[in-house]
């Protein structure tokens, strides 16, 4: 998926009632697209695509977001370099830019991610037995791997 194809139509309506710059970037960090975006497409993309448009005057509400929506999904990614880089950007155009990019370094936590295996155990596999004519349970049980 290319970063134009993401719908940033919620993001563009918090970025019309964000009173704060991290107002913006909490109600961002909470948008599933911002995050799809930091997950799908590469750092560098997202960087660069950036340094080209905070350049340039927004015609509507959707590119007027675009340049906060990637500077918080590069807050997702598991490394700093890429928000690092783009940080170091100014623009005259997006006025909160730079104190949101100074907020998500000092906020940055590298990800870790760790995969769980879910196993459905019937509950009448476990414990004493009270009817055999009952209906099976499940249980969910969570073991790490």
């Amino acid at each position: 998926m290319r970063l134009s194809e993401f719908d940033l139509d919620e993001a563009s309506r918090i970025l019309g009632i964000a009173n704060t710059p991290l107002f913006l970037v909490r109600k961002l960090q909470n948008d599933g697209s911002v995050r799809a975006i930091g997950d799908a497409i590469p750092g560098p993309e997202i960087v660069s695509e950036l340094q080209a448009m905070i350049t340039i005057e927004p015609t509507d509400p959707i590119e007027a977001v675009r340049p906060y929506v990637y500077l918080v999904s590069l807050w997702f990614k598991s490394e700093v370099d890429s928000l690092q880089e783009a940080a170091r950007f100014t623009s005259s155009i997006y006025g909160w830019y730079s104190y949101i990019a100074k907020a998500l370094l000092e906020s940055f936590s590298p990800i870790q991610r760790q995969t769980m295996s879910i196993a459905q155990i019937p509950s009448d596999s476990w414990g004493p037995q009270t009817s055999t004519t009952a209906p099976t349970q499940a249980a969910t049980i969570i073991i790490a791997s």
